[in-house]
């Protein structure tokens, strides 16, 4: 199945932003104007790889012209899925939004304390409209509902052979800073998380590759400096 979506980045303006790039040269999947979602666009980067335009929320002034936003992953089971982010990464549940008898979206993010004091409920209308304040990116992880009980499905995480020998892999991971390396992988194997790389293995000992219950590689790079806990508030 397929894996890895697309990467976001919210702008003040789709519409505006869209003809700079087209006029640019830069060739799209969707314009603002075109099919049932208006306002929003997705644009080819040179690989191909999709990028969804959004529109910035209009409380906040960034001086960027555009910030990166989200990460789109195809995920097998949702609930397992957001333990893993929330509870073993330290991230937050932001928003949630539902399909009936379709699929979900799940937005986590890191957020600053201060932040987290004032999120609301991630069911709430609210929400949406937070998640477009944010400066740092979040994870989208989209789960077609039912998809968790099928024995059959699995995500293509862009780190294994693809079936078309003309396709080579593309999306290869994220990645997450630490406080202490060792000790946020001795805790997260603690948890039973999995490891393709654990920091001893190998020549690159201030780096590991724990796995996600989809099986996204989710890289552990040490960050240097000291804070309460090793594996929280990334």
């Amino acid at each position: 199945m397929r894996g890895f979506g697309h990467i976001a980045f919210n702008v003040p303006d789709v519409y505006a932003t869209s003809k700079e790039l087209e006029a640019a040269g830069v060739k799209f999947q969707k314009r603002p104007d075109e099919g049932r979602m208006k306002g929003l666009a997705f644009c080819f980067d040179p690989d191909g790889y999709w990028i969804e335009l959004v529109k910035r929320s209009d409380a906040v002034s960034f001086p960027e012209p555009a910030n990166l936003s989200q990460t789109m992953l195809r995920v097998k089971d949702a609930e397992k899925t957001i333990d893993f982010y929330r509870d073993v990464m330290g991230m937050s549940l932001v928003r949630s939004m539902h399909v009936p008898n379709d699929f979900s979206n799940y937005f986590l993010c890191c957020l600053t304390p201060e932040q987290r004091s004032v999120a609301p409920d991630p069911e709430s209308p609210e929400a949406r409209e937070f998640v477009k304040t944010l400066w740092q990116p979040v994870l989208e992880m989209t789960h077609n509902h039912g998809s968790e009980k099928d024995p059959h499905f699995g995500v293509h995480t862009g780190n294994t052979d693809v079936p078309n020998c003309c396709l080579q892999k593309g999306f290869g991971h994220i990645g997450f800073l630490v406080d202490d390396l060792q000790a946020c992988c001795d805790e997260m194997l603690a948890a039973g998380v999995e490891f393709f790389k654990k920091p001893q293995d190998g020549n690159m000992s201030q780096i590991a590759f724990a796995l996600d219950p989809s099986g996204y590689r989710i890289e552990l790079v040490q960050r240097g400096c000291s804070f309460h806990g090793a594996c929280r508030n990334f």
